[in-house]
């Protein structure tokens, strides 16, 4: 399977993250103007999220007649519903701190204090090949989720983690630590890997397989596929993850420890890319991307 043709199998969860980036922003100015926990007129699921539900009844949409097994659909109404949120939040919420410090956070209003999306309009995930991503298609098999806050200038990753119980989503812990194993030794070459341009250079294949479409148009399905010398990356790349922005790790392990298929998709659209990196030793290097 190509990696091109993962982008329609991961269409719905992109566009599902769409609303969810716009409603964060939008639901943490209404949260803190009120200074309450439960929902707000201008925050409420019934303006906001008729495209996301299809049923409706005279008093308007009730996530309680909605399974939202998906974890995008649970994700996108837990961060848009205040009063959803807090029902979902195992009180009180146990906190693991970067130094090891436990505490707990004991209210929504706490919590939303604290959960702050990255301004970028990006999310990516960690893969070993590039077909996984189709987990991400209506699964609703999942259990457990971790969206996790990536934060390549300080090393961290500060994890949210949800579990399905009975059918429900929950939030039952938060994880600050070192990133760890495949993903934490790849962090560390990729935050130099972004940030010096002379090392992204030398750690490129000398030839390097690429595959974009012909056009610009979405219903156009035509690729070109080649590939470029390294020198010839500049002219290709395009932005890449970095700083402060959301991983989501569905589970899912890397079961290859000398490849990995960086994902990027857009929050706002249906971008997505694909970065596969190889490591020889404790060298990675890149060796292909696809738009």
């Amino acid at each position: 399977m190509s990696m091109r043709g993962n982008r329609f199998t991961v269409f719905a969860l992109c566009v599902c993250f769409a609303f969810l980036w716009f409603s964060c922003n939008r639901g943490h100015i209404a949260g803190y103007e009120t200074g309450a926990d439960t929902l707000v007129t201008e925050d409420s699921l019934q303006s906001d999220t008729i495209a996301l539900f299809e049923e409706e009844d005279d008093k308007g949409l009730s996530l309680e007649e909605h399974t939202l097994e998906v974890f995008g659909d649970f994700f996108f109404a837990f961060t848009h519903n205040n009063r959803f949120q807090a029902e979902r939040i195992k009180f009180p919420l146990p906190v693991t701190d970067m130094d090891g410090t436990e505490r707990t956070i004991r209210s929504g209003k706490q919590f939303r204090s604290e959960f702050q999306m990255p301004e970028n309009d990006y999310y990516t995930l960690l893969l070993s090949e590039a077909a996984q991503a189709s987990v991400l298609q209506n699964d609703s098999l999942l259990e457990d989720v971790a969206v996790q806050f990536v934060d390549l200038t300080q090393f961290s990753v500060d994890s949210y983690n949800f579990h399905r119980k009975d059918g429900h989503w929950y939030l039952l812990s938060r994880v600050v630590s070192a990133p760890q194993g495949t993903a934490g030794d790849f962090f560390r070459f990729y935050e130099r890997f972004v940030s010096d341009s002379l090392y992204q250079q030398e750690c490129l294949a000398r030839q390097l397989r690429v595959a974009m479409p012909e056009t610009d148009e979405e219903e156009v399905d035509d690729e070109i596929v080649g590939t470029i010398d390294s020198d010839q990356w500049p002219a290709f790349r395009p932005e890449m993850p970095e700083g402060r922005f959301v991983n989501i790790d569905f589970g899912h392990s890397l079961t290859d420890a000398h490849r990995l298929v960086l994902l990027q998709c857009g929050f706002s659209n249906s971008m997505m890319d694909f970065f596969t990196f190889r490591r020889a030793g404790d060298r990675w290097t890149m060796t292909a991307y696809e738009h």
